[in-house]
């Protein structure tokens, strides 16, 4: 009996180090996978709602389940370190070493920031849907034509959207098309990852629909016309097909189902995730087993008394920033966000005891103001977080047709939607109308709109932009790559087809 024990031991730390040497042919954790069921319209849905909840993981980060290589405990809200982190917008307030080493790009130097760098739960992704589409159109039981072709759009799009975030964050990026790759992959230019997330998109556009059955937050965490279109115009941005993208997004507009809401009607918006703004979202519910630990969402490091235990704030936006960013609110308190976004606690009354929070957003000085816009009941607690992670919403889309109108010389329309978001903020309507300077309005308002949903990073870097606003990097370090995220080193085990960004080959 010893000698069986020894011999099954062996086995599994065998085929544990065989399995950390695979790489994108890994099965999917908690998917229904090829040995599993694909019988029916029941197996369909659960494969399909099994790609969106790997997607989750993916954009909230990499833990121990996931790789026993990472150090982390829990997840940590990969998506803000990603699309916002190194902005330069952003501080520490108590002077976390990862966190102030994410904002300097030392993205290597760090075990914790490792996870970071990996793609691997975006191509698990990826693998389920290339299952799901080569599987379920042999499905005829208890499973529609019509919803047969639904589900198949929906994991298209997904596909498209998990190689669009991956090419955001590691620019280029390998493409997985295929249920089953026998050959490792390399990675493809951006550009062609581009091209190939609006091919899907136009494939998919056909069989979505504008609202899925449910609630508005169960829909718009799913595939919908409305969130390939912004996916198509976003990745057309990229490829700087300035007209296509401006068309994608009137199709959204012309569509009447989504509108800018009224500021009063931002915590529906951001807490909720209940709101007629949203176009994609990804909602994490406690209820599913997702964020029921300290880590997990973001805010748990943005909040602290009264909406969470937490004495102090890791992450903030200086006071001075927040003034260079809202120009207006710093001339005459006039933009209305600022209040929604930021808030002062006062840190004088005991941690034990619930704090007051200032009338004043930014009455507490430079360091400790809180970054409000996503919170939560004053309960504080944050092991029961549940929260919306915006991917696209209205008011992102209307900015980015604004920007991309004024790139094709069309400044009134440029103009138009520029100023729908000034008008609700409660600030003066721009009226430059020369090009360049229109376009620069844009990319302000966006920054002061979308601030902390984590798109900021991802305009500089598509622009070229990022060394101008963040300096620890140079421009030549932005030309060699330095926007991008180094690629993990597990994925050049057994690949020899892969290739490290040129920045980061000598910049450890």
């Amino acid at each position: 009996m010893k000698n069986k024990v020894i011999a099954m031991f062996l086995l599994v730390i065998m085929l544990a180090e065989t399995s950390c040497k695979k790489w994108l042919d890994e099965k999917p954790i908690n998917t229904v996978t090829e040995d599993q069921a694909w019988k029916n319209g029941t197996d369909a849905e659960g494969a399909v709602a099994a790609a969106f909840a790997i997607f989750r993981r993916a954009l909230s980060g990499l833990t121990k389940e996931d790789t026993p290589a990472t150090t982390r405990n829990g997840s940590w809200g990969d998506y803000y370190f990603w699309g916002d982190a190194r902005s330069g917008d952003w501080i520490t307030p108590n002077n976390d070493g990862d966190w102030g080493a994410g904002f300097q790009n030392h993205l290597i130097q760090r075990t914790e920031l490792e996870p970071l760098t990996n793609w691997r739960l975006f191509y698990r992704t990826i693998e389920q849907c290339n299952l799901v589409l080569e599987k379920i159109p042999a499905i005829t039981d208890n499973l529609t034509n019509e919803r047969k072709a639904q589900l198949l759009a929906d994991a298209r799009f997904l596909r498209a959207m998990a190689h669009f975030y991956a090419a955001r964050i590691w620019g280029d990026v390998p493409v997985n098309l295929k249920a089953r790759n026998v050959e490792p992959l390399g990675r493809k230019p951006l550009a062609e990852v581009m091209k190939m997330v609006v091919d899907e998109v136009n494939i998919a556009l056909p069989n979505l629909l504008w609202d899925n059955k449910g609630t508005i937050k169960q829909s718009r965490s799913r595939g919908t016309k409305g969130a390939a279109l912004a996916l198509k115009a976003h990745a057309l941005m990229w490829l700087k097909d300035y007209q296509g993208a401006s068309d994608a997004i009137k199709e959204i507009i012309n569509s009447n189902n989504f509108t800018l809401v009224p500021v009063n009607q931002f915590r529906d918006l951001f807490d909720n995730g209940e709101s007629k703004e949203v176009i994609f979202e990804m909602y994490y519910d406690n209820t599913n087993g997702e964020y029921a630990d300290y880590y997990g969402h973001i805010m748990t490091y943005y909040l602290t008394n009264p909406y969470t235990s937490r004495d102090n704030l890791s992450l903030a936006v200086a006071k001075s920033k927040i003034l260079e960013i809202y120009p207006d609110y710093a001339r005459d308190k006039s933009d209305k966000r600022v209040p929604e976004f930021f808030q002062s606690i006062d840190f004088s009354v005991s941690s034990s005891e619930l704090r007051p929070i200032f009338a004043d957003p930014l009455q507490n000085g430079e360091r400790n103001i809180m970054f409000a816009k996503f919170r939560k009941v004053k309960d504080r607690s944050y092991s029961l977080m549940q929260a919306p992670v915006p991917v696209f919403r209205y008011a992102d889309v209307v900015l980015l047709k604004a920007e991309a109108d004024a790139r094709l010389g069309r400044v009134p329309d440029a103009l138009d939607n520029l100023n729908k978001i000034r008008s609700r903020a409660g600030i003066p309507l721009f009226t430059r109308d020369d090009a360049p300077t229109v376009i620069e309005a844009v990319l302000a308002e966006r920054r002061r709109e979308l601030i902390g949903e984590f798109q900021r990073s991802y305009d500089l870097v598509r622009l070229g932009r990022l060394h101008e606003f963040n300096s620890y990097i140079t421009a030549q370090g932005e030309k060699d790559g330095a926007g991008f995220f180094p690629v993990s080193e597990e994925a050049f085990t057994n690949n020899p087809n892969m290739e490290q960004t040129y920045y980061w080959q000598f910049n450890q």
